[in-house]
């Protein structure tokens, strides 16, 4: 119909009204235009918001998995030590026989804990990461995930550290103390720290067995390597979770 009308105007010439119909068009496509971009900004800015959303979920879970990973590793240490002072003075298991017992086969445990990183991946993989409106969160991520990748280049050595406390400390327990361990703490956990009176059979035995661990030369060389194991997981991951909550904070502030 306008361009009937503008067909018309130029015949007639009638300029005046052939200029009202071009700005009428113009201004239509122009409001439509914006339109568009308006309503594609407020779906990015909506995405963004989930995707956001998503991270403060990934990073919160990480929080406590890092968490836990130290207090684990903090166990470990403090086997670790039991270990160190059985071997200087077998005596003084009869403090702790239990957690001794347990110290023998775990003290060289390791454990890092998984990120979830589906979220960053996703953004990455489609594109999306351009969503992120603010520069310093996007570095974030990526210095985020990248010191995690970086760390875990050590944990084949971590691997080889447990399978050499395997080989020092065997036959340090009996089957039977072997056996009690292994169906009643496979994996010792913060919250399952058994009392010093728990009791297995006799205590005795359980002297004689830390009285072993003290005449292995090499198990005896090896005990500060495995506790200094665990103060570079500690370590490890502190510098991790620190990282984790200035990320957690920065995802959580509004981009002004």
């Amino acid at each position: 119909m306008l361009i009937r009308r503008a067909i018309g105007n130029v015949r007639s010439q009638d300029w005046s009204a052939l200029v009202s119909e071009l700005i009428i068009v113009i201004l239509g496509i122009f409001i439509a235009i914006q339109a568009d971009s308006w309503w594609q900004a407020h779906n990015d800015r909506k995405l963004e918001q989930q995707y956001v959303s998503r991270l403060i979920d990934d990073v919160s879970i990480d929080i406590a998995a890092i968490e836990y990973g130290i207090a684990l590793a903090e166990l470990r240490k403090e086997l670790a030590d039991i270990l160190i002072a059985a071997a200087d003075d077998p005596e003084s298991v009869r403090d702790h026989p239990i957690m001794f017992l347990i110290a023998v086969r775990q003290a060289a445990f390791t454990y890092t804990p998984s990120l979830n990183s589906d979220t960053f991946e996703e953004l990455k993989a489609t594109g999306k990461l351009a969503l992120l409106g603010d520069e310093n969160l996007k570095a974030a991520l990526f210095e985020y995930y990248r010191f995690d990748q970086s760390m875990r280049q050590f944990m084949s050595l971590q691997l080889m550290q447990e399978f050499r406390h395997f080989e020092v400390s065997a036959d340090v327990l009996s089957n039977q103390q072997d056996s009690w361990v292994q169906d009643n703490y496979p994996v010792i956990r913060p919250e399952q720290v058994p009392e010093a009176n728990e009791s297995l059979a006799s205590i005795e035995d359980i002297v004689s067995a830390a009285a072993r661990l003290a005449n292995k030369p090499d198990a005896v060389d090896w005990l500060p390597e495995a506790r200094g194991m665990q103060l570079i997981i500690i370590a490890t991951n502190q510098s991790r979770l620190q990282r984790a909550k200035a990320l957690l904070q920065l995802l959580e502030t509004p981009e002004i």
